[in-house]
């Protein structure tokens, strides 16, 4: 494989991959890249009409209650003008759907307990806040935790 940087001054950033087939090796370099380049984005938050631009990085999980969406920080809770379906477009990888109404930066998760029955409760770090996982999206999340987390 080689990699070729090309240095243009009329030119827009750009990443093109050229492969001959599209591989599950290509699709972590696809997703490493997506995430690096969105993981520094901001996106703006509320608490009553005061407007917050917080990185995503700081992000615990946004929740999906009562017609709005919230964002959980370790200290607060923000409302958020996107719904959950226009949020996953945005966010980078290491975001994922944890259940219908909630979205969770897999970064940031402390420790996973799964019921018998295929729920389960995720933690974080450094805070108290906990959210609840269906097991319909446990595959994936546990997929995503490990792609993220331990490049696997």
């Amino acid at each position: 494989m080689k990699i070729r940087v090309e240095i243009s001054e009329d030119a827009n950033e750009e990443i093109i991959i050229c492969c001959k087939e599209y591989t599950d090796k290509i699709g972590m370099i696809e997703a490493v890249l997506k995430n690096t380049v969105n993981e520094g984005r901001e996106l703006l938050f509320y608490i009553g009409n005061t407007e917050y631009y917080l990185p995503l990085a700081d992000i615990l999980f946004f929740e999906a209650s009562g017609g709005k969406v919230y964002a959980h920080t370790v200290s607060h809770m923000y409302t958020v003008r996107k719904t959950l379906t226009e949020l996953l477009q945005l966010l980078p990888h290491s975001f994922a759907r944890a259940s219908k109404s909630v979205i969770v930066n897999v970064r940031l998760i402390e420790s996973l307990r799964r019921e018998l029955v295929g729920n389960g409760e995720l933690t974080f770090r450094e805070c108290d806040k906990r959210v609840y996982f269906s097991r319909g999206y446990y595959a994936s999340l546990k997929d995503t935790i490990d792609e993220v987390r331990f490049g696997k």
